[in-house]
């Protein structure tokens, strides 16, 4: 009996000869810069700074090259801007010419309190958590393609409380490893790297930096003006029984597994020069066999209307979003809003939804800025009736790592010493006991704040640092006090939390 391709099979050649068919735009593209790397910091206070005057980015990572030319092209009018500009650029090897060999490392470790990277939410444990670091990477640049090998090394992939150990061996995994192509109206992307969807220093409330990188096929359709932006990822599969294993093909003998992928699409309009919009869906579905699907992949079949008409051959939570991103003079803000699409039509369910909201402001005196920003997530949102519905790959949030939460911080950051970030503040945790991985609320439950909820206040203090001699530092402490600490009605806990990274990075290049 002859059996039909897979779907993929279809897509994929599909997609890369479209994206032969367009001209370049300078051949820009190049590796990525991970979501995670020291110089993301000093993104947001370049931006504000005058940095790259025509771009307002929402989506990351950015390439090094992109991010080299907007370097190149400006002409930032404070010391700060300009000296940190030209670290930041030293830093990144983006700009080879085709039939170059590159290849950067970066090594470092981390110093702190706790195992856990969110500091505001503490883990009780004895000990300083160390948490060594190697990621390496080689690429190569043809025209407008890039392939690229990541392999990363890190301990933390053992001791993270949150997600499951990534490294079956030696603490190793592949990331950064892709292939990539960027032409004048179609981008497309193949392999394993983390995306960040929202605003700079903000989280995203679809798709965020929090999960590990994923497998993944992605592609870009339009001009910067306005575009969609798609992504099919495969997540960690459940066992047929409901467990997360993280090696369901393991552990599913007797029942079975149920595979899981998720489906994104973000459709952006820069309305102006400063006003970028746009609106937002997703959708992870799960079934024995799901895979990637041309139904999913339509960037406009709208989780909202299209999920589950027929065929529905999988299960599938779907949510819908909208978002904005301002960039004046002196001020930049961001929003985003996302719900579950049944919220939408049916009003007796209560609200399962999470918005964030940011602003900040330059030079409210000479070197500082301020900023303040506020997320929110229901005790519904991201989880769902299957426990393979929930917004989680391994273990960690596809968006947010907590739900049933309110979050609120204001800070103020000085920039008088160029290459150097100190930002120092407050903010404000208000959590209920509802999570992602629990049992999904009840209709007649509380939408925010259920059980018992706790509030930490946590005055900080971050610095983050690109040295002369190349030397990446981060620092971050702060003193949390809980108020009905471990959802306990009266039980108070006050505690320090500090951690320190510092890393160093080198870059070379040989003629093929």
């Amino acid at each position: 009996m002859r059996q039909s391709a897979p779907p993929y099979r279809r897509l994929l050649p599909l997609l890369l000869l479209l994206a032969w068919l367009q001209q370049p735009v300078e051949a820009r593209q190049a590796p990525y810069i991970p979501v995670d790397d020291p110089v993301q910091p000093f993104m947001g206070p370049l931006l504000l700074e005058g940095v790259a005057p025509g771009i307002n980015p929402t989506s990351w990572p950015l390439s090094q090259a992109d991010v080299s030319v907007w370097l190149r092209d400006s002409s930032p009018t404070s010391a700060w801007a300009r000296t940190t500009a030209k670290r930041l650029s030293q830093r990144l090897s983006g700009l080879s010419t085709s039939g170059v060999v590159q290849a950067d490392v970066r090594a470092g470790i981390r110093l702190a309190s706790q195992d856990r990277r969110d500091l505001l939410r503490s883990q009780e444990m004895d000990g300083i958590s160390w948490q060594p670091m190697l990621l390496g990477r080689t690429w190569i640049k043809e025209g407008a393609w890039t392939a690229s090998l990541g392999v990363r090394i890190d301990r933390w992939y053992e001791v993270d409380p949150d997600g499951m150990d990534t490294a079956h061996r030696w603490l190793t995994r592949a990331e950064d490893a892709y292939i990539a192509r960027e032409g004048r109206f179609v981008d497309v992307f193949f392999g394993r790297m983390g995306r960040h969807w929202g605003n700079l220093g903000g989280p995203g409330l679809l798709l965020s930096a929090n999960p590990r990188p994923m497998d993944q096929l992605a592609w870009r359709i339009g001009t910067d003006r306005l575009h969609v932006r798609s992504i099919i990822a495969e997540l960690d599969s459940f066992t047929g029984d409901g467990r997360m294993t993280g090696t369901a093909g393991a552990d599913s003998v007797g029942s079975g597994s149920t595979r899981r992928m998720l489906a994104a699409h973000r459709l952006t309009f820069r309305a102006t020069g400063a006003w970028t919009v746009g609106l937002s869906h997703a959708t992870l579905y799960s079934g024995p066999g799901s895979g990637v699907s041309l139904k999913f992949a339509n960037p406009f079949n709208v989780a909202l209307w299209e999920v589950d008409n027929r065929p529905k051959n999988d299960e599938n939570n779907g949510m819908v979003g909208a978002f904005f991103s301002f960039r004046g003079q002196r001020t930049m803000a961001g929003g985003e809003l996302v719900l579950d699409d049944v919220d939408v039509l049916n009003g007796v369910e209560p609200a399962s939804l999470a918005a964030h909201l940011s602003v900040v402001r330059r030079g409210i005196a000479p070197d500082l800025n301020v900023g303040l920003a506020a997320t929110m997530a229901t005790a519904r949102a991201y989880n769902s009736e299957q426990v393979e519905g929930r917004w989680v790959y391994l273990g960690r949030g596809i968006a947010v790592q907590e739900a049933d939460f309110a979050h609120l911080r204001g800070y103020v950051e000085w920039l008088g010493r160029p290459g150097w970030l100190i930002r120092t503040g407050v903010e404000v945790l208000r959590e209920g006991e509802a999570d992602l991985y629990g049992t999904l609320p009840s209709l007649d439950e509380k939408t925010l704040f259920t059980g018992t909820p706790l509030t930490t206040i946590r005055p900080f203090i971050q610095i983050h640092g690109m040295t002369k001699a190349g030397f990446d530092v981060g620092m971050e402490a702060g003193w949390n006090r809980t108020q009905d600490a471990a959802h306990v009605a009266g039980s108070v806990d006050a505690q320090f939390r500090a951690a320190l990274s510092i890393a160093y990075r080198l870059s070379g290049s040989h003629g093929l």
